[in-house]
């Protein structure tokens, strides 16, 4: 009885730590203020802190808890939506935060052509997305 409530307290516990890590990462990196101020909706910040928090409480039970969506494919475009945009989001703020781009295009003399490596960069996302969750036996363990 002892063991299981250690394990019930350590498994709380080590979730609790990761999910503060990852938003404090979250906002370090200056997402949320960002995306606001360029797509000029700085007035909704709070609505995108309630659903940044609520879809990491969502993501993290459903490790758990066998959620089901409805038989309606809308509903699993709109979450597969949804996540891709979060995904992309964060991959572009932590690129730009660490200036990625910048010191690349500086180290490779690159001047013209930057739309056409940006575009390689997502096709190359997308297309290793669809090849990983599509291709029965593509990831690796």
């Amino acid at each position: 009885m002892a063991r299981s409530i250690f394990l019930i307290f350590f498994g709380i516990s080590s979730g609790v730590l990761v999910a503060a890590g990852t938003f404090a990462f979250i906002a370090a990196i200056g997402i949320v203020p960002r995306m606001a101020k360029r797509t000029q909706t700085q007035r909704h910040i709070r609505i995108y802190e309630d659903a940044i928090t609520l879809g990491g409480v969502f993501g993290t039970t459903a490790m758990f808890m066998d959620y089901r969506f409805p038989d309606v494919p809308f509903l699993v475009g709109v979450y597969a939506l949804c996540t891709g945009i979060f995904v992309g989001v964060l991959a572009m703020a932590l690129t730009e935060v660490l200036n990625v781009v910048p010191i690349m295009l500086r180290r490779t003399r690159l001047t013209k052509g930057l739309q056409w490596l940006i575009l390689a960069f997502a096709l190359g996302k997308v297309f290793g997305s669809l090849a990983y969750f599509l291709i029965d036996g593509f990831y690796v363990l």
